[in-house]
């Protein structure tokens, strides 16, 4: 294994760049890093890439060359591609901006990469590594054309010596099985089959994992980032972890993080988890009844399903309100629909109910056109009658099923809180509830407010996730709600049908 001044990434997709952070060999971020290009006629791109940097990147982003392409239905981007080069790029236009308005962001951010590779190529002494993946969908290059590009990227540099690594994606032959070759002259090529063959992924997907694992072997790379550029690093990883945590402040940051030392300390001594397994009933469906999205997004974390109701990934405010709905759902969406640009969800006019599209969110809270947002609204009328239906039939059946409603605090704390939970669960009888198991989900805070009936149990976690922040995973009390489902589980594992929302967000 040696290792090298500088590693770098030439194609063909997203993957080898993600491959290479994942390996530790790419520690900033690089001109070829998130762009796609398909070339014509179909073969490999190689050619175009070696052009590019021959020419110094000098008009490889020019505005007159950029065309929009569409909507990137995972990311929520819009995508351009370049006609002068076919050069895609998924991930660096927001949505529904003009082209005058967002391409000065992004052609400003690729000069700093340019920049960036031209300097550390030019330090580079003992030796730098460029490096090229296959990918799935893609034709593959052949060993003559990445010889080839091994010495334009020699002739182009000629003050340092440069390697190169071929990774080939040969089906069928396994990981364990893998060839590593030294053609010579510093080029070597790995070949396996590194396609994920996962259920559900798409057909582009690689096992990053196994990539990174091959990459490993064969080299490594000095941290050749300036002391301010790692500051810079450290500084975004901490600002992320603070947006993941819901953190305003590093104060904010430093508490949470405590606290979490200190439930992992509490959970030591006092397993939540394994005593409520202890307690453990399964049943045919495990539903959520709101009032917002975390009983869902919870279950999902644990199980890898959601059995969808009406209310699974909506936002309900209020007990009477709830229990109004359950027992009339034609109520819902009665008086039609209207957007909230606040909460980026469809607000019901008759209920004051809150339901997701399927829109992924975007940073701007106008990004969204007036067909695409009459289209979704069509789409969550058409899916709120199919889930009103379903749960209908699956509350009238005699299959066994738990109901989880997380309180909202305010609710639980209020004198009238048992007559609002005693109307929900009247409503599901009118609706013809039968063998069900209610279950009352409320804060530590509120322990104690809501009393136990008859098909009704009553359950706390130490506290909510906050309701700007209901999809994250390490807010709130993560244990609490495995201890819940650890308690109140599925039958029956389902198949995931499609990627969650606040996966694709």
């Amino acid at each position: 294994m040696r290792k090298y001044d500088f590693i770098f990434g030439i194609g063909r997709a997203c993957a080898c760049s993600q491959t290479l952070r994942r390996a530790g060999l790419q520690l900033l971020s690089l001109p070829w890093d998130w762009l796609a290009i398909n070339p014509k006629p179909e073969g490999s791109d190689l050619h175009i890439r070696l052009h590019i940097m021959e020419n110094g990147f000098s008009d490889w982003l020019n505005k007159e060359d950029l065309v929009f392409a569409g909507h990137h239905a995972e990311n929520g981007k819009d995508q351009y591609r370049n006609v002068r080069y076919n050069i895609v790029h998924p991930h660096d236009f927001p949505r529904d901006v003009p082209l005058d308005e967002s391409y000065p962001a992004v052609k400003a951010k690729y000069d700093r990469r340019v920049a960036r590779f031209k300097r550390l190529v030019a330090e580079a002494r003992s030796g730098v590594l460029a490096v090229y993946m296959d990918t799935p969908v893609s034709p593959k290059a052949s060993v003559a054309e990445c010889k080839e590009a091994h010495k334009r990227l020699q002739s182009l540099y000629p003050h340092v010596k440069v390697d190169f690594l071929m990774v080939s994606l040969e089906e069928g032959r396994s990981f364990d099985d893998r060839t590593v070759e030294d053609l010579g002259d510093g080029f070597t090529r790995i070949a396996f089959d590194f396609k994920d063959y996962a259920p559900n992924k798409p057909p582009y997907s690689v096992d990053i994992g196994q990539c990174a694992e091959a990459m490993k072997s064969v080299a490594s790379v000095k941290d050749y980032r300036t002391a301010a550029e790692r500051r810079a690093v450290l500084e975004r990883t901490r600002q992320a972890k603070m947006r993941e945590y819901g953190a305003q402040t590093k104060w904010q940051y430093f508490l949470i993080r405590r606290r979490m030392d200190f439930d992992r300390l509490r959970e030591m001594i006092y397993p939540r988890v394994p005593l409520a397994r202890l307690r453990r009933k399964r049943y045919d469906h495990v539903l959520s009844l709101g009032m917002n999205c975390e009983p869902a997004f919870r279950f999902s974390l644990d199980w890898g399903f959601v059995d969808s109701t009406p209310y699974a990934w909506g936002l309900s405010r209020h007990l009477r309100g709830l229990a109004e709905s359950i027992e009339n759902p034609g109520l819902i969406g009665s008086e039609g629909f209207e957007w909230s640009p606040d909460f980026l969800m469809w607000r019901c006019r008759r209920t004051g109910s809150y339901f997701h599209g399927k829109l992924v969110s975007g940073k701007r809270k106008d990004a969204y056109a007036p067909e695409l947002l009459e289209a979704d609204r069509k789409e969550l009328v058409e899916r709120l009658e199919y889930l009103n239906g379903k749960l209908t039939r699956i509350l009238r059946d005699e299959s066994s099923k738990a109901l989880i409603l997380r309180v909202h605090t305010r609710e639980a704390l209020a004198p009238d809180v048992n007559d609002g939970v005693d109307a929900v669960q009247r409503a599901l009888e009118l609706r013809g509830a039968c063998n069900y198991t209610l279950v009352i989900v409320t804060e530590k805070v509120a322990k104690g407010r809501v009393a136990p009936a008859p098909n009704r149990l009553v359950r706390t976690v130490r506290v909510f996730n906050p309701g700007n922040a209901v999809v994250r995973k390490k807010l709130g009390d993560p244990t609490g709600w495995r201890a819940l489902y650890a308690e109140f589980t599925p039958a029956k594992i389902r198949e995931k049908k499609h990627a969650f929302k606040f996966e694709n967000g």
